[in-house]
């Protein structure tokens, strides 16, 4: 059946066709997919698996590009010749979206301090690919940075994926600034507060150290 069948339902196994290219796939659609299962989920997937990542940013919302705005006039943002309404995204000073606010906030303060950096750059190790959430190339120095901000480590989910990811870089030579890196690249890990707020100050701390080396 298809998913739009099966909303409202659940089962012990689901087997999720996903062909390539598909018109109709989008953020929620996947979403409601992956919840229809109880204990198993196989996806067939025609393609790289890591092209999935890129659903779970804004550029793939329907919701994203409704303009419903009920008590105020809706302010549209177009972009990559899609019109989203402005209030339902992060778009930072360059004009790519991000997941988080504070994601928009680092890029913000790297863009304000001429940093050029990549958002959400593959990277390639061992035959395993990770999205770092920045990637950033110092070219007087040849240094490469990758910039990790881990905002949800009150769950336990995201904190186990997260160590997961971090004992990643570590086999693979990328370690953090406090220590001096690595030889594969030095990681900056910036992280949200208990209360779920985030420092400009420590972002603006980060940027001054890595320009530093």
């Amino acid at each position: 059946m298809t998913v739009h069948k099966a909303q409202g339902s659940d089962f012990d196994t689901v087997i999720l066709v996903l062909p390539n290219p598909c018109r109709l796939l989008s953020r929620e659609l996947i979403y409601t997919a992956l919840t229809r299962q109880r204990e198993r989920l196989v996806i067939l997937h025609q393609g790289n698996r890591s092209e999935l990542r890129a659903f779970s940013g804004g550029a793939y919302s329907e919701a994203a590009k409704r303009l419903t705005n009920l008590l105020v006039e809706p302010l549209p943002v177009e972009y990559s010749g899609v019109f989203y309404e402005q209030n339902l995204i992060h778009r930072t000073l360059r004009g790519e979206m991000v997941r988080s606010k504070s994601e928009l906030l680092i890029a913000d303060r790297l863009h304000t301090h001429n940093v050029d950096y990549v958002y959400e750059q593959p990277l390639t190790v061992g035959g395993q690919t990770r999205f770092p959430d920045f990637t950033i190339d110092d070219a007087e120095s040849g240094m490469r940075f990758y910039w990790e901000h881990c905002g949800m480590l009150y769950d336990p989910d995201y904190k186990a994926r997260w160590e997961r990811k971090l004992s990643w870089y570590k086999r693979n030579d990328i370690l953090p600034i406090s220590v001096g890196g690595g030889r594969n690249g030095t990681l900056i890990i910036t992280r949200d507060s208990e209360l779920g707020g985030i420092s400009t100050q420590e972002i603006e701390e980060c940027i001054r150290e890595m320009q530093s080396l």
